[in-house]
């Protein structure tokens, strides 16, 4: 058994998948992680921390080449899809 929380749910060949994810007012938010049939789960890595987002793909503006868009800003953002933040050892 996979101690990756999300094995056997991931849909692999996904077009979101490893997309970089940016707000609506141009914030890098991270990148895709995860994609499940509703919803997908963005990881970003900064400053010491490991930030997690779990984003309904409705609030999807735009998909173009290797970047995806959201409808939302960076507050908004956080505000609503943010489902984790943890401090890393540096």
């Amino acid at each position: 058994m996979s101690e990756y929380p999300f094995e056997g749910k991931i849909h692999s060949d996904d077009r979101i998948n490893y997309k970089t994810v940016f707000s609506s007012d141009g914030m890098k938010i991270g990148d895709v992680e995860a994609a499940f049939a509703e919803s997908f789960i963005v990881k970003l890595e900064k400053e010491g921390k490991e930030i997690k987002y779990e984003i309904p793909r409705l609030e999807i503006a735009t998909l173009i080449d290797n970047e995806i868009t959201l409808k939302l800003n960076a507050n908004d953002l956080n505000q609503k899809y943010q489902t984790s933040s943890i401090d890393k050892p540096m």
